[in-house]
């Protein structure tokens, strides 16, 4: 392995890392909170999903995959609730994926990303629900669809602005001699 690759390896997994402990932290101090939403006790604003999206905007799909189920996983532990990874963790994984694939697509924005996830995320957990508990949980769609938009928005907006401040620290540009090399590597 090159010395550039070594390097960009290791800044990878130092900031998955860093991304993973957000991620964690940031979910069980989201989990403290009460429902913004009396009505709608699992209805969450998501601030995971803003580390998580830095994470794959910033250091890598495959890394914000790797740090999505090393969260969710470890979640489940904190919380001592095992069974909530039946919700979270499809529901992350799809959600996810589609946000991948709108961001391949070069035609939305962050923001419009991250109200995707928040979207599809809601109706993963939703027909999850349908599932384990019945058909009846449907009712709540319309209200939890609504409240994956707004907390999709609101989390959109924060990336956003979160990237543009950090893009340039976490992946400054390469020095001009090494440029030749990492264009090389990217190429091979």
């Amino acid at each position: 392995m090159r010395k550039v690759d070594k390097k960009i390896a290791i800044r990878k997994i130092t900031f998955s890392a860093l991304f993973l402990a957000l991620a964690l932290i940031v979910s069980v101090l989201e989990n403290m909170i009460p429902p913004l939403i009396p009505m709608l006790p699992y209805a969450k604003i998501g601030l995971c999903n803003i580390v998580l999206l830095m994470c794959f905007l910033l250091v890598g799909v495959w890394e914000g995959y790797i740090v999505l189920v090393i969260k969710c996983v470890l979640a489940a532990v904190f919380a001592g609730n095992m069974g909530m990874l039946i919700w979270s963790l499809p529901a992350a994984l799809i959600s996810y994926s589609v946000m991948v694939g709108l961001y391949y697509a070069r035609i939305f924005s962050t923001t419009a990303i991250s109200v995707a996830g928040g979207l599809i995320h809601n109706m993963v957990q939703m027909f999850i629900g349908a599932m384990v508990v019945g058909t009846s949980i449907l009712t709540f769609m319309p209200y939890m669809m609504l409240a994956g938009g707004i907390a999709g928005l609101i989390t959109g907006i924060l990336c956003h602005v979160l990237v543009e401040v950090l893009k340039d620290k976490i992946n400054p540009p390469a020095p001009v001699e090494q440029e030749d090399e990492i264009q090389e590597t990217i190429e091979s």
